[in-house]
């Protein structure tokens, strides 16, 4: 089992160009207009999985991402966030996978507040079965604002082996908050699962706004 205890064990063979980022607002490049980012299909959740560090959900759906068009692949989550936004960490974070059809991948991470419970989530956590492989159906396009707000940028996946060439959009106005009894449930399921902030080593950080 991966052991975020020991992330400096981790075998990183790149280490440029990590995620994830603190993403420091003064230096990032402003674009004054939303997120490229549309569903063209509902995003379909078909089985549910423990992978024994996060609960991950696979599926179905289509997305236009800066006018390129990629397939939902799954989706999962971290607590806490593993983005911060000036050193802000939210309790929690929702990443969906994408990839397109020449193997690109784009993973889009909902910063995730405590507020409202969230219908979809509490189905999530009532399904879920250690060590087991659960059928479902059931939608999350609900939780995806209809123009993003948040950042763009080039970094790798957040567990090994790393790879980077990983486009990221990181939204800060997703359209889902869950409550406090919904993130201590997640946590007595899960140990911290969030993969410390890395260098960003002068990339280019793009900034959308409304």
């Amino acid at each position: 089992m991966l052991d975020y205890q020991q992330q400096s064990t981790w075998s990183n063979g790149f280490g440029q160009q990590q995620s994830p980022i603190n993403i420091e607002t003064p230096q990032a490049a402003q674009q004054d207009q939303p997120l490229s980012f549309t569903t063209d299909s509902d995003y379909q959740l078909t089985k549910e999985l423990d992978d024994q560090t996060t609960i991950k959900l696979l599926g179905t759906g289509q997305a236009t991402i800066f006018k390129r068009s990629f397939d939902f692949q799954q989706v999962h989550f971290h607590a806490g966030a593993e983005h911060s936004v000036d050193g802000n960490q939210k309790p929690f974070e929702i990443h969906l996978v994408h990839q397109n059809a020449i193997g690109q991948l784009v993973v889009v991470a909902l910063l995730v507040s405590l507020g409202d419970q969230d219908a979809a989530f509490q189905q999530i956590i009532d399904q879920f079965q250690q060590g087991a492989s659960t059928p479902v159906k059931m939608e999350i396009d609900q939780w995806l604002p209809k123009l993003a707000e948040g950042y763009h940028y080039l970094g790798s996946l957040t567990t090994p082996p790393l790879t980077e060439g990983v486009e990221w959009l990181v939204i800060t106005n997703p359209n889902v908050t869950i409550s406090q009894d919904q993130l201590k449930r997640f946590q007595q399921l899960f140990k911290p699962n969030n993969r410390v902030t890395q260098p960003v080593n002068g990339r280019l950080v793009e900034k959308y706004l409304l």
